[in-house]
């Protein structure tokens, strides 16, 4: 029932409604995705009616299922959440983000990973934690996602990993393609350390190139390691660049050394002994304390002592408590605190060495092999 007219609505009010009423139209995100319906709105080039777009679109794609009434509520409601600018009378107009998010195809395939893997979790996550007496942390494989599928009867991928659920619904290349890009860093690698204090050039240079290696751990299609050889281009060479996935559909990335590992298995070692560095960029906040411990240490047994671990994850604070809580709900993982990676450290035999933390954006911690 809404509020009679006459009683105003308080702004806290105001602002717990805006809030919470959220989650349908994020639902609409995956719509306005899959018919690129930004792209359309955005060739229009003005002002514009469901009915230019859908004619932008028809011409582009020829005859699909998109529908006016589809595209008029999925458009006012990318404008509700500022995607595009609302103007009277249902016309829509291209705004900044509009264009931000044309010109950066990876921030629309990660608007759909976290709107459609994000929000199934999120809308079991009481009911599984109802179901477990609100047994919590979550575990690997054991969280609302997997819960998810459990309750719609689909007892296969109730019991896998969400990368898997994303590889049997073929959803694999689009998270590959938002990974490329993580529309949510600003600058490259080696300008992000630099600029929070973080001494890479001393780093590179303190080894003999024989000795100069760079292994990125879960390194998607490698562009971290394509940036560092960028900014390096008279030091870094193939040979120095290792990346490890254990995804074979990033493809091939000619400028860098390919290897598959997949820590996860059993027996499963880090098979470069005594890299320069080590990197894992967003790849722990998607693992549970314990699953952290386990990889953290795998690398720690096969780090010299001149060897570093770095690690960029986005700081832990209000700017990224929706994303803190995507990964609980989708991978039982977390964002961390300087105190969170004290403890990681610890208990994988390592200790903390740097540690820089901008208030948007990723942060950076330095790990080094504790030496007996």
């Amino acid at each position: 029932m809404s509020a009679p007219q006459n009683i105003p609505i308080p702004d806290a009010g105001k602002r717990v409604l805006s809030t919470v009423t959220l989650a349908p139209a994020l639902g609409f995100v995956p719509i306005a995705v899959h018919f690129d319906l930004f792209g359309c709105l955005h060739d229009v080039g003005k002002p514009a009616t469901a009915q230019d777009v859908c004619n932008v679109h028809r011409r582009k794609y020829g005859e699909s299922d998109l529908s006016v009434p589809l595209a008029n509520d999925a458009l006012f409601l990318m404008g509700g959440l500022g995607f595009l600018d609302l103007l009277p009378d249902d016309v829509y107009l291209a705004n900044e983000v509009t264009k931000f998010l044309v010109e950066t195809p990876s921030a629309q395939h990660g608007a759909m990973h976290f709107t459609s893997e994000g929000l199934l979790g999120a809308a079991f996550l009481m009911r599984h934690l109802q179901d477990t007496k609100f047994q919590y942390p979550f575990q690997e494989c054991d969280t609302p996602f997997q819960y998810a599928y459990k309750c719609m009867g689909n007892d296969f991928l109730a019991q896998e990993h969400v990368y898997s659920v994303m590889h049997h619904t073929g959803r694999l290349d689009s998270f590959n393609t938002f990974m490329t890009g993580k529309f949510g860093r600003w600058g490259t690698m080696p300008d992000r350390v630099r600029k929070l204090g973080y001494d890479l050039d001393g780093l590179l240079q303190s080894v003999t190139p024989d000795h100069l290696r760079i292994v990125d751990i879960g390194g998607g299609r490698g562009e971290l390691l394509l940036e560092l050889k960028a900014a390096y281009p008279h030091l870094l060479h193939k040979d120095h660049l290792i990346l490890q996935e254990y995804n074979a559909d990033i493809g091939v990335v000619p400028e860098v050394t390919e290897m598959e590992w997949n820590y996860k298995e059993n027996g499963s070692e880090q098979p470069v002994q005594g890299a320069l560095l080590y990197s894992m960029a967003h790849v722990l906040h998607n693992l549970s304390d314990i699953e952290s411990i386990k990889l953290l240490a795998k690398v720690a047994r096969v780090m010299a002592p001149g060897s570093r671990l770095l690690i960029q994850e986005l700081t832990k604070n209000a700017a990224s408590a929706t994303t803190h809580a995507a990964m609980i709900v989708m991978h039982a993982g977390r964002e961390r605190t300087s105190a969170e990676w004290q403890d990681l450290a610890a208990f994988a035999g390592l200790e903390v060495t740097f540690e820089a933390y901008p208030p948007l954006g990723e942060c950076v911690v330095e790990m080094r092999k504790v030496l007996n």
